[in-house]
């Protein structure tokens, strides 16, 4: 093991409110196409995610609406009924209402983080060798958020339950805002990069290299950090970041609201005679079903949807559990906001569709449909989940067990690193309570790269490179667990969202292998040597 000493000076202090250097003219931009290349099969892979992926999101709202969450093939009937045959709001034609309030909500969003007061905080080391700055006021502004939407829905301005009589609209406006901002960031940030070579945030491989490659630079983007309005605010606006972390988050728990919102109402499709008591596990082709499912919703205005009284006995422990556990998930994120400057989100990923569609088409529309849409219809079959307390109950352990392997491996090494950088020293180095429990009050171990990066490699992070996935990978199951009852339809759209985010987290611990190892060399062989387990200590 390499010495402990810290041999590099300390990063200098922060002030309260910084004004970000302004970069020096580069006249003649040196440029290197130094981003990873050939990720998702290049052109042909991210051309097909391009467009698959808010397909497959489609797919999984038709089979929640229109079949209460039951697999069926989506054939040309099934398109047909989730554009024309479902009512405004509920069908994926785009609408002026859904897509106004939409839009208002990403617009407000961006206010607060420009308006509101909060810390400023720097990110890590650009490669150009500078640290942009942050404004940390996102806990404020999640509050804020709550308020103005109880005050909208109390004073009558929008429904509760909003949500449940709009989403296709929502979902389609979501899609054709991520394109366009994509387009946009290849066009402004890619095709005219010179524009931006002055800015404090521009880097060697910024920019659009070969117009061949159109599909993986607009998939996978062009630029790092877009920053917007420099010279006007003191510290710009930066795009990635902001999409990353307010409308999309936020608009997830609170999407999860409007759906709980909905059950207390008794809303429900009036799809109650298109399946009988044996359909449960219904698995099947959906032009079995869609004659019946036009004569369900014919004529049938969607306010009728929802009672007028609400009912706390429609709310089962699985719709309470999921809402709160979504709610707390993002209350932590924007608690200890300042660790997410540290992230592969902000430090490595591009910003292009893969990131525009992945924060606001994908995470903000399809995980509330994966877990609260799925609950909020089943009133169209077998009723409420409202009395699978035991399924609820593992669900909520696992949960549990997985917040707090989440939160602990992630504040480990913030912690250190922050020590570290901030001129301490080991010796002088205290671990988290949750470390000292499990592995006693024992100094840090580390490998200091020739780059001057410090891997960890005690605690949580000797068991696995990667371990502080097993969090996440944990309650996912939990939450699809708790949405288990035997007498409802199978949960597929839950398990389709722990599929996918298995899958995800995979395909992302071995995207950050091929980072690593070219970024830190002989440095990341031996740290592979001393921790050689990619997520699962002793099994892989």
């Amino acid at each position: 093991m390499p010495s402990s000493k810290r041999t590099d000076s300390p990063a200098p202090k922060v002030p309260s409110r910084p004004k970000e250097a302004s970069a020096p003219a580069l006249g003649k931009a040196v440029r290197k196409l130094t981003r990873p290349t050939g990720e998702f099969y290049g052109n042909i892979g991210t051309g097909f995610w391009t467009f698959f992926i808010p397909v497959a999101i489609y797919y999984f709202y038709g089979i929640m609406v229109m079949h209460s969450g039951r697999l069926v093939v989506p054939g040309p009937s099934f398109w047909y009924d989730l554009v024309y045959t479902l009512p405004d709001g509920l069908s994926i034609r785009p609408c002026w209402g859904p897509t106004v309030v939409s839009l208002t909500w990403v617009c407000c969003q961006a206010l607060a983080e420009i308006v509101l007061p909060g810390k400023v905080k720097e990110g890590v080391m650009l490669k150009s060798g500078r640290k942009l700055l942050y404004p940390m006021n996102g806990l404020l502004t999640f509050f804020l958020s709550h308020v103005a939407l109880f005050l909208l829905c109390k004073y009558e301005v929008l429904t509760p339950y909003y949500v449940f009589l709009n989403m296709g609209a929502l979902l389609t406006e979501a899609v054709i805002t991520s394109y366009v901002m994509a387009l946009w960031l290849y066009v402004d940030f890619g095709i005219f990069w010179e524009r931006h070579v002055d800015d404090p945030e521009f880097e060697e491989d910024h920019g659009v290299f070969d117009c061949q490659d159109f599909f993986n630079d607009f998939f996978m983007g062009v630029v790092r950090n877009p920053r917007l309005f420099h010279g006007i605010l003191k510290v710009p606006f930066d795009l990635k970041r902001f999409w990353n972390a307010r409308p999309g988050l936020t608009g997830w728990v609170i999407l999860n609201i409007s759906y709980l919102a909905s059950m207390y109402y008794g809303c429900a499709l009036p799809t109650d005679n298109v399946y009988g008591v044996n359909d449960s596990l219904f698995f099947g082709v959906h032009e079995a079903k869609s004659a019946m499912l036009q004569r369900a919703f014919a004529d049938k205005d969607p306010a009728s949807f929802c009672q007028e009284e609400g009912s706390i006995s429609n709310i089962g422990l699985a719709a309470v559990f999921i809402t709160l556990a979504h709610w707390y998930y993002i209350f932590d994120y924007n608690l200890v906001e300042p660790a997410y400057l540290t992230t592969t989100d902000i430090r490595h990923d591009l910003f292009g569709f893969m990131l525009t569609y992945g924060d606001w088409g994908f995470l903000s529309r399809f995980y509330p449909i994966s877990f609260m849409g799925f609950l909020a219809v089943q009133k169209s079959a077998n009723g409420y989940i409202v009395n699978n307390h035991v399924f609820a109950i593992i669900g909520v352990c696992m949960y549990l067990f997985g917040m707090f392997m989440f939160r602990v491996t992630n504040i480990e090494k913030h912690l250190f690193r922050d020590h570290m950088n901030n001129g301490g020293t080991v010796d002088k180095y205290r671990s988290p309570w949750s470390t000292r429990i499990v592995f006693g009050d024992k100094k840090p171990e580390y490998i200091l790269t020739k780059e001057g990066s410090m891997l960890l490699t005690s605690g949580y992070w000797g068991l696995a490179r990667h371990f502080n996935y097993i969090g996440d990978l944990t309650m996912c199951i939990g939450w699809a667990i708790a949405c288990y009852d035997p007498s409802s339809p199978f949960p597929f759209l839950p398990i389709g969202y722990c599929i996918y985010f298995w899958l995800m987290d995979c395909h992302r611990c071995w995207r950050d292998e091929v980072r690593c190892s070219k970024k830190y060399g002989r440095d990341w062989e031996r740290y592979k040597k001393a921790v050689p387990y990619y997520i699962f200590p002793g099994i892989w």
